[in-house]
């Protein structure tokens, strides 16, 4: 039996969310809603009430959905009947004409989110599997929820959604008593509450409906093509999505109105919905709205609530960017004496951007945690696909089996008398879990590092970043260099309380063998490599680069030899470049280059607004 839904008018709160879902009902043209926020904020009751809806149809993609699941596959009754193999549509096919809802969207499993977007750019759903090669029409508008602690989006597919809210929950008292008083009244009796709200629900179904007749007589002139343009141009958005959307949405927003024509209004509204994901570095800000007597909207607006700060627009970050240049030069690194090492203590610990990213590969792998999408060894985690056992046939794939046997039983005079299936039919199931990594920081201790309390932003770094390692589960490990000797100051371990406790205590001055801080780095993560051959290792160098001091030879490269030697283990890297910039030497970002490693300054480092949080950067996470 169905489960009663939460009435779409009854949502306390959450007006921008609820305008861009309507606005998509309206033009599906639009390409899609992403909803991105903390847990328990009504984005899945926001979705999942637009499809009660009268007019709306809404198809759900569970987030433990497989690749037949969404492309379809072979009919099992009519290929163990006649022996043919027939094509059963799914949940892509189904959805033509529809709003496809994927809960969860940034956990979705590679192989669905390469379909979804092989989709979305063709509107046509091809599947080739199990001896069908079929296609499909598949043109629908994609709605997505997710709280972004729990994971990035492939940029990819952001940019597949037309427009983007940052949900938060409500704030004032009163309000946050009324959502407790409906949903309480709700759930105590479900029939009694929507019939409260039924006329409600009505009224919107009707003015959805007169929107959709009226939408086709809503102008777009050259002048909303300008301004739009202007808009994406402001916002310094990538490629020509942010235009279409705009005006998408600004008609969809005038024929809600009941206007066959766009005024200044809903192409601000629209541009607050359509850029927050797409604004990026060097953007001109929210769009203007003084002229109409309005104060800017806090974040992007993309809330549109009071307290709202977590839109993704803001890009300055005054009290978090970096110290003001040219203020003091840092000093030249010398060699200083036990007397003068210094200690600094790190205090201010801030959200970390996604910077600790590994690549995805094929390896199946045994941990657990949190950070990286893998390949499961063992029963644990999501069934994302199936494949032929190598061996022994252990965690057997039912659905996949049968299918594959199906189309035979004709000949095998299976049928009335059961299904025949033969060892080349089984299938196994491939699943997919999160592991955490294996981390090792490699901290540049020298004098240099020690100047203008360059030390002490290094340190409230680092621990930001071993807070981040301690969500994720990660095993962490702690290589100092500094004077002539680079030590191991903490072998890999789950305790961070230890990690924080070694780093705070850790002292600088002397030289800097970068090159030696490379190596035991490098060896620590070998060692561990070799105790457990599916490690998920991850090298984290902080230095400015700076290297004078080595065993023989020079001592930059010397340092690039080494960085080399890195890249050649296949250990994944990133570089914290603490250099000051108006005396860069850029030795960092060179070292960087040669593992072939991204290379971030340390201000760099503090989490971006929510949209950019959202994308992350690398292939890896999935």
């Amino acid at each position: 039996m169905d489960r009663p839904l939460y009435p779409f008018t009854a949502v306390v709160g959450q007006e921008r969310a609820k305008q861009a879902l309507l606005c998509l009902a309206v033009e599906p043209r639009i390409g899609g809603v992403l909803l991105c926020g903390e847990k328990g904020t009504a984005k899945s009751t926001l979705v999942r009430a637009l499809g009660g809806l009268e007019g709306v149809r809404l198809l759900e993609l569970p987030v433990s959905a497989t690749e037949d699941m969404l492309l379809g596959g072979v009919e099992l009754e009519t290929a163990v009947r006649t022996g043919r193999s027939t094509f059963q549509p799914g949940l892509l096919a189904r959805a033509d004409g529809a709003v496809l809802y994927a809960d969860e969207v940034n956990l979705l499993p590679s192989a669905l989110t390469a379909a979804l977007l092989d989709t979305l750019e063709t509107g046509v759903c091809r599947m080739e599997r199990d001896g069908i090669s079929h296609t499909c029409p598949a043109r629908f508008a994609l709605v997505g929820t997710m709280n972004p602690e729990e994971g990035t989006l492939r940029p990819q597919l952001l940019d597949r959604f037309g427009l983007y809210v940052a949900v938060t929950g409500e704030r004032e008292p009163e309000a946050r008593k009324e959502v407790v008083r409906r949903r309480l009244a709700f759930e105590e009796t479900p029939a009694a509450f929507r019939a409260q709200w039924a006329r409600r629900e009505e009224r919107l179904a009707g003015q959805l409906a007169a929107a959709r007749a009226l939408l086709p007589q809503v102008d777009v002139g050259e002048a909303e093509e300008q301004a739009a343009c202007l808009l994406a141009r402001q916002a310094n958005a990538a490629g020509h999505r942010a235009e279409l959307a705009i005006l998408h949405t600004a008609r969809a927003l005038a024929a809600l109105a009941g206007r066959t024509y766009i005024n200044l209004e809903d192409l601000h509204t629209a541009a607050e919905l359509a850029l927050p994901h797409r604004r990026r570095e060097g953007s001109e800000g929210p769009p203007p709205r003084q002229e109409r007597g309005e104060e800017p909207p806090r974040g992007s607006g993309a809330d549109g609530q009071a307290g709202g700060g977590d839109g993704p627009a803001d890009e300055s970050h005054p009290a978090d960017g970096p110290p003001q240049e040219g203020v003091q030069a840092p000093a030249p690194p010398t060699e200083q004496g036990p007397s003068r090492e210094r200690l600094e203590q790190g205090e201010n610990l801030y959200e970390v951007r996604t910077l600790l990213t590994t690549r995805a590969d094929r390896l199946a792998r045994r941990g657990s945690g949190r950070r990286s999408k893998t390949r499961s060894a063992t029963r644990r985690g999501r069934a994302v696909g199936d494949r032929i056992p190598r061996g022994k046939a252990e965690d057997l794939a039912v659905g996949a089996t049968l299918r594959a046997a199906a189309p035979y039983q004709w000949s095998r005079g299976g049928g009335q008398s059961g299904l025949v299936i033969l060892p080349p039919d089984l299938r196994v199931k491939v699943r997919e879990s999160r592991v955490g990594a294996d981390i090792v920081f490699a901290v540049d201790a020298s004098g240099s590092m020690g100047a203008a309390r360059r030390m002490k932003e290094v340190k409230e770094a680092v621990l930001s970043m071993l807070m981040d390692s301690y969500q994720k589960r990660d095993q962490v490990g702690l290589v100092a260099f500094r004077g002539g000797e680079a030590a191991a100051v903490l072998e890999l371990t789950r305790s961070v309380e230890l990690a924080q406790r070694e780093l705070q205590a850790l002292p600088t001055g002397g030289r800097t063998p970068l090159a030696a801080g490379l190596e035991e780095a490098r060896r620590m993560l070998e060692r561990q490599r070799r105790r457990v051959r599916d490690s998920l290792p991850l090298l984290v160098l902080i230095t400015d680069g700076r290297a004078n001091f080595s065993r023989g030879g020079d001592p930059v490269e010397e340092a690039l030899r080494a960085a080399r030697r890195v890249a050649e283990a296949h250990i994944p890297a990133v570089v914290i470049d603490t250099e000051r910039q108006f005396v860069s030497l850029g030795l960092a970002a060179q070292v960087a280059q040669v593992m072939g490693a991204p290379c971030y300054r340390v201000e760099e480092l503090r989490a971006r607004p929510l949209a950019q949080l959202v994308r992350g950067h690398s292939p890896a996470a999935g």
